[in-house]
């Protein structure tokens, strides 16, 4: 099979054959950003069902941690598989076969007698098979309108964060009504729901390779929107930019994984809280990420940096406040403010190195979400594991990693500037 032949059968931009038409890429960034809503509404759902459901099972705090970090382990490499296969075989093809195995992964959270040992092994297949679908629709969003990528990758990062407003809601006033369960129902049939459209209505193409892009690979972006090419994986800003994803992971788990069983441990022990509690606060959360999402997206590539930085700040800032005080007006501005710190880590960082490249913007997507594993593994398996020494722990190591992180970062990108 020829390199032509192992590509989808619709063209982008090859020379000689027919471009995808401006409106029909318009729809697939569309699709993209309803299918990111979709999936994420699901991963939103079970990485919050999973960890409290460990507990509710009689799970230690490792476990309940171990329900997320798996997840997370997996995730440090199927994101740079998938999103290398989708470069090879077409995002339309990678996204499809993707979601039909996420079905029937969360078809696993209904088995009977189910255990916190199964939650573990559901959550890594979990891993594995999302790290295909993140970097294909990060991909193809970017490559589909190249000169407002920091746009395009800001309207993703806004989709999948609005998806994970409504799920630890759902879960914990839905639990209450209905049962433990009725969340997984749910997800269900969203997942159901984003098959159908992936299917039925994204486009599939093929892109281009740089022997066929006139001026060849090495041309230069113009605009605010698109910064200077910058191939090598082991530049400063690349490393420094790892650092931010890897940091978005390690608060973003410690928060959505453990939370919630702090605040149960806190009801234990006597504290004014209900367990609606935790849903209303990592709804406000996500919240403040989503709309940090939809601010930084118009910022443009050169406040990138400036916002990684702040990110860091913000995150250290959160974390203190987490870890000295049990107070709920406290914890609701200390969701707000990590919020809006995880957003300029990710976003950032992402813009930063997905925009790098014009031609394998799936691998280089895959491996902002590889880092991202590397967060999404330590801080819920370090996090629960301190978790058993003080309640208040995870906080304090998220707030030890964003100074650490701050203080390697500044340097980096200060030489990646000169």
């Amino acid at each position: 099979m020829t390199e032509q032949e192992s590509y989808e059968p619709f063209c982008l931009d090859v020379e000689g054959e027919p471009d995808l038409p401006d409106s029909t890429k318009k729809r697939n960034r569309i699709i993209g950003y309803i299918a990111s809503f979709l999936v994420v509404f699901t991963l939103g759902t079970t990485e919050v069902f999973a960890s409290w459901y460990a507990g509710i099972l009689g799970g230690t705090s490792l476990e309940s941690g171990l329900a997320m970090g798996m997840f997370g382990f997996m995730y440090m490499f199927s994101p740079i598989i998938g999103g290398r296969i989708s470069d090879r075989i077409g995002r339309k093809k990678t996204l499809t076969i993707s979601t039909a195995a996420y079905i029937v992964v969360i078809s696993f959270y209904l088995l009977p007698s189910i255990t916190p040992i199964h939650l573990i092994m559901i959550r890594a297949v979990e891993g594995l098979v999302f790290g295909f679908i993140a970097p294909t629709i990060e991909g193809m969003v970017a490559e589909l309108d190249p000169k407002a990528q920091a746009a395009t990758l800001g309207n993703f990062s806004t989709a999948w964060s609005a998806a994970m407003i409504l799920p630890p809601f759902i879960i914990a006033y839905m639990a209450g009504a209905y049962g433990e369960l009725s969340s997984i129902y749910i997800i269900f049939a969203v997942e159901l729901l984003a098959l159908v459209i992936i299917a039925g209505f994204i486009q599939g193409y093929r892109r281009k390779t740089p022997r066929q892009e006139s001026g060849g690979a090495n041309n230069k972006g113009t605009g605010d929107s698109q910064p200077e090419q910058i191939h090598s994986k082991t530049s400063p800003r690349f490393i420094a930019s790892y650092i931010s994803i890897i940091l978005w992971g390690v608060v973003s788990t410690v928060i959505l994984a453990l939370f919630p069983t702090y605040i149960e441990n806190l009801i234990t022990l006597g504290h004014p809280f209900v367990r609606a509690d935790f849903g209303n606060l990592l709804l406000i959360w996500n919240a403040a990420r989503t709309i940090c999402f939809i601010v930084i997206a118009r910022m443009g590539e050169k406040h990138m940096i400036k916002a990684i930085v702040l990110g860091a700040i913000l995150s250290a800032i959160s974390g203190v406040m987490l870890f000295l005080f049990v107070d709920i007006w406290i914890f609701t501005v200390a969701m707000i403010i990590s919020g809006v710190g995880v957003g300029f880590s990710y976003l950032g960082a992402l813009y930063l190195i997905v925009s790098a490249t014009e031609f394998e913007k799936g691998s280089y997507a895959g491996l902002v979400e590889s880092m991202g594993g590397v967060g999404l593994f330590i801080g819920p398996i370090v996090g629960g594991w301190l978790m058993g020494f003080g309640l208040t722990l995870p906080f304090l190591m998220y707030t030890c990693l964003s100074l650490v992180a701050l203080v390697i970062m500044v340097p980096l990108f200060s030489r990646s500037n000169k």
